[in-house]
């Protein structure tokens, strides 16, 4: 398996994408920016592929866009992912090892709804348990 190209980034690629939503609906940057509460120069860094938006910067460009969250936040992922590891060979290998875990992570019970704060008790072993109750 090769490593990604290094002239492609996946920031360049999600910076592009983003670029695309914008143009095609005939926007200047800077309305972007300011509907999205990022400053004009740094979306235009996003969009050149040279920055990665943050997380909450990625729901306000969604939200903007109209175009699902959890997109936009997997190639933000993504590309920070290969960002990161661009240069490391091993990191093909693990790019294909998510991919094969994927079902399983999401089949899993606590991925089935969006995490909430959880109101169950947390539950000790008995041995460290002092009032020696397992509610």
């Amino acid at each position: 398996m090769s490593r990604r190209n290094e002239s492609s980034s996946g920031a360049e690629e999600l910076g592009g994408w983003l670029r695309e939503l914008r143009q095609a609906r005939g926007l200047p940057l800077r309305s972007v920016a300011a509907a999205a509460e990022i400053d004009s120069t740094l979306l235009s860094k996003i969009e050149l592929g040279q920055r990665l938006p943050t997380e909450d910067q990625s729901r306000a460009l969604a939200s903007f866009f109209g175009v699902a969250a959890d997109d936009l936040e997997a190639k933000r992922i993504t590309a920070r992912f290969w960002q990161e590891n661009n240069s490391n060979p091993a990191a093909a290998k693990a790019a294909m090892m998510i991919r094969e875990s994927a079902p399983a992570y999401l089949a899993a019970p606590e991925r089935a709804k969006p995490a909430r704060a959880s109101t169950r008790s947390i539950q000790y072993p008995t041995a460290v348990h002092s009032r020696g109750s397992h509610d």
